[in-house]
């Protein structure tokens, strides 16, 4: 419950810093009702301060009588005077007392925006590059027929058609789990990545479970690469790189789930077919460590795959509850059983 509460303050004020640090505001806090942190993009200095509660926004008097060398962690606790004079104060739950009898304000500076040093941006982005070029290489046939059915659809789609021949193999699933890990920083390539899990579920039916957790174990190292951007970027980078996402509806909703129910929202909706951003985000900002944000996504994304792969190999037609469209599915089918698509006679020849 107490994490839950802290989520609730976390978000509000780092969804506001996001607006207002682009806007270039300086010396300015956030607060929600009760709470008793005021989280700063920057070290307070003493003098005016904007303050941003819930929905309102005041001008106020910040004072410290900590040494102005050291790190505001080792100073006194700071006051929010309503005048210069610091005859009243104003206390954690928004009313004006005597500052000798105000209750302690505790100041938390909100994750930085630094940037990687040079040589670890360059390894991590040429790894994130190399390594699904070199896998797409290994399997891209060297001689392929394309279609007319198969001009109107996208790169990825196209990319995911060429290496459905090799849907039966053991080494499949891993292939499916490296598009999903890869779609975390793309969310362009949803299709071809639901048609590859369906695939290397239909070729190897009996296998099913473990071609669940492989494509929950991609969508886990994925997060993983995505969870050590945003400590290192700040949660913003979600805003800057993914604003389609940030401001969508879904995008409330999911924070409102996870508001409310903590940990077992968090797993919820990490079991839906929806996106995994607002996860990482809410993990960050409620103060959660990295293993446990993971293990939230590993277990959410295994529950979500394991019953997809029951449906599609006992009810396929049920796929549409996951936002699936049956021509995904024919895709997959047709990969991993090819002959059943062909006519009678020609099955017939071909066992001859």
């Amino acid at each position: 419950r107490i994490l839950t509460m802290r989520a609730i303050a976390s978000v509000r004020v780092a969804l506001l810093a996001i607006v207002l640090q682009q806007a270039g505001a300086v010396n300015m806090c956030f607060t929600a009702h009760g709470s008793g942190e005021l989280h700063c993009p920057e070290v307070p200095t003493v003098g005016s301060l904007a303050l941003h509660g819930e929905g309102s926004v005041r001008t106020i008097h910040f004072e410290s009588r900590c040494n102005p060398f050291l790190h505001m962690g080792k100073c006194a606790a700071p006051k929010l005077c309503e005048t210069k004079r610091c005859r009243r104060c104003l206390s954690p739950t928004e009313e004006w007392v005597p500052c000798s009898k105000v209750s302690a304000w505790r100041v938390i500076l909100m994750a930085a925006n630094t940037d990687l040093p040079p040589s670890y941006a360059v390894a991590f982005a040429v790894a994130l590059i190399c390594i699904p070029t070199i896998v797409l290489y290994a399997v891209w046939p060297k001689k392929r027929k394309s279609t007319e059915a198969e001009a109107g659809k996208g790169v990825a789609l196209k990319v995911a058609l060429a290496m459905l021949q090799f849907a039966a193999r053991p080494w499949f699933p891993w292939i499916a789990a490296l598009g999903t890990a890869v779609n975390l920083f793309t969310l362009i390539f949803t299709a071809a990545t639901v048609v590859l899990y369906l695939a290397a579920v239909l070729g190897r039916p009996h296998a099913w479970r473990s071609t669940a957790f492989a494509n929950a174990f991609g969508a886990t190292i994925g997060s993983a690469a995505l969870l050590f951007l945003l400590r290192s970027q700040g949660v913003e980078m979600i805003s800057e790189q993914f604003p389609t996402v940030f401001n969508s509806p879904a995008w409330a909703k999911m924070m409102a789930i996870m508001q409310g129910y903590g940990i077992a929202g968090m797993v919820g909706v990490a079991a839906l077919p929806l996106i995994l951003h607002p996860i990482l985000a809410f993990g960050v900002l409620s103060g959660m460590s990295n293993t446990a944000i993971l293990a939230v996504v590993l277990l959410g994304r295994t529950i979500k795959y394991l019953v997809m792969a029951y449906i599609t190999t006992t009810a396929p037609t049920a796929l549409k509850y996951f936002g699936i469209s049956a021509s995904l599915f024919e895709m997959a089918a047709a990969a991993a059983h090819p002959n059943a698509l062909q006519p009678a006679g020609q099955s017939d020849q071909a066992n001859n």
